[in-house]
């Protein structure tokens, strides 16, 4: 077992030898570890439960659980046509390029950097910018700047102490995610099903549109189109199902990253699929 473990070292050290890149990290996770780091911070049921609202009002029902489906396999098959070229028939079929195609560039790249990497390394004129999204929740939470400053605190302390310790408690943190998530959202979802006074039909579930967007009963289906409310109506999918990325930050750290990290991306999406219509089903049929 020794002699396997260390010609996997030696052979994730000499890909990144090849790309000019020297090992600096401790490689203490497996492809499990490198899944559930990406799977907790796609986190279908914050995602789900943030945009719920929204969902419901930009086109209803039926565009929130066929749309979860739609992005969900865009988001999974998109990169195929990267992982092999006898796949390059799929450029046929429409927006297909993110998750496969992500994993494959980290097969290919599997440094720590990531996205940012990849992107010095392609580009002829390196660029950085800084893109900067405020958000506003309603709540009666009143921010004052002590408030402001002691949160920050609090945050860059935590995380400051937690990651001094290294990917090995981290890999512990990704662990107990996975459980939490698993466990909770099934249970969750379950307890909803069951106790929920009443039932919609899937007729309801699948095929209802709603269009809440406007004032006054006149939306932007009426303004625009209905085409136009569902492709809004998508963001709550496409909002949740981010952040896969984090398999590829990680792939430094991560035994056999040239395998290991393109299927921890590839996993977090297609296990956060299916539970993300679990937990949409739940919510939308007990209406």
């Amino acid at each position: 077992m020794e002699r396997t473990r260390s010609g996997t070292q030696d052979a994730d050290e000499y890909k990144l030898a090849e790309l000019g890149y020297r090992q600096d990290l401790k490689r203490d996770w497996t492809m499990l570890h490198n899944f559930g780091v990406s799977f907790s911070i796609i986190s279908v049921i914050t995602g789900i439960t943030t945009l719920f609202s929204y969902g419901l009002n930009t086109g209803g029902p039926g565009v929130m659980s066929v749309g979860w489906i739609i992005v969900s396999f865009f988001s999974t098959i998109l990169d195929l046509i990267l992982v092999h070229p006898a796949c390059i028939w799929l450029t046929n079929l429409p927006a297909m390029t993110v998750g496969l195609g992500m994993a494959e560039i980290v097969s290919a790249i599997p440094t720590s950097g990531g996205p940012y990497f990849w992107a010095a390394s392609k580009s002829a004129k390196p660029k950085t910018n800084l893109i900067s999204t405020t958000a506003t929740v309603g709540t009666s939470y009143t921010p004052t700047a002590g408030r402001t400053l002691g949160i920050y605190a609090a945050l860059l302390a935590s995380h400051g102490i937690i990651n001094s310790f290294g990917v090995h408690l981290l890999r512990y943190l990704n662990n107990s995610s996975i459980i939490l998530h698993s466990v909770g959202i099934s249970c969750f979802a379950i307890a909803v099903l069951a106790k929920a006074p009443t039932h919609q039909s899937a007729k309801f579930v699948f095929a209802t549109f709603y269009d809440g967007t406007g004032v006054d009963g006149i939306g932007w289906s009426i303004r625009a189109s209905p085409a136009y409310v569902a492709a809004c109506g998508v963001l709550m999918s496409q909002y949740t199902i981010t952040g896969f990325d984090a398999s590829a930050h990680l792939s430094e750290e991560t035994q056999n990253a040239a395998w290991s990290a393109p299927l921890g991306v590839l996993m977090s999406i297609g296990v956060s699929a299916i539970f993300g219509f679990f937990i949409i089903i739940s919510y939308v049929f007990p209406i």
